[in-house]
């Protein structure tokens, strides 16, 4: 069974563990944050293109343990949760994905989504899935979308707390 999503965006317990670093190095933390920033995006994008491409299950597998520990590392939970979603569905551990419905139930209260945030939950979700790996392909690429919107979200709370747009 999988687990339910996380409902904060952030853990700040383990984020302000390594905030608490920034006494010796007051850029300490919001570094690590803008090289996940880049990191990620890079991520999303070589993910992206092996779902327009090759399609190679096992190296999107790679890529969301790869995000999912990093996302993890900084207490960006919900991130998290979609990349483990995306390692093991490029693993054939897994044989589903939560609809936009279901996700956006999980989100906390006080989120308010912007305009194109509620265009992304309110496309339905597309049905019916193909089979094989085509089926693994599609969950990825659902997955892959709620991950994007859950940096989205993960991001603009960065920024508020550091002052500054990352």
């Amino acid at each position: 069974m999988i687990e339910p999503m996380p409902i904060e965006i952030i853990n700040w317990g383990i984020l302000n563990e390594i905030i608490s670093m920034d006494e010796d190095d007051p850029e300490f933390s919001k570094g690590l944050i803008i090289q996940y920033i880049d990191q990620a995006e890079t991520t999303f994008g070589e993910m992206d293109a092996q779902l327009q491409g090759s399609r190679d299950l096992a190296e999107l597998e790679k890529l969301g343990h790869f995000l999912k520990g990093s996302s993890a590392a900084l207490g960006l939970q919900r991130i998290a949760w979609s990349c483990e979603r995306i390692q093991n569905l490029g693993r054939k551990a897994e044989k589903s994905f939560p609809s936009k419905q279901q996700l956006r139930d999980t989100m906390p209260a006080d989120l308010v989504l912007d305009e194109s945030d509620n265009a992304y939950f309110s496309q339905p979700d597309a049905e019916p899935l193909p089979q094989g790996d085509a089926l693994y392909a599609a969950l990825i690429h659902k997955a892959l979308q709620q991950a994007r919107f859950e940096f989205k979200v993960a991001r603009q709370q960065l920024s508020e707390y550091y002052g500054e747009q990352l």
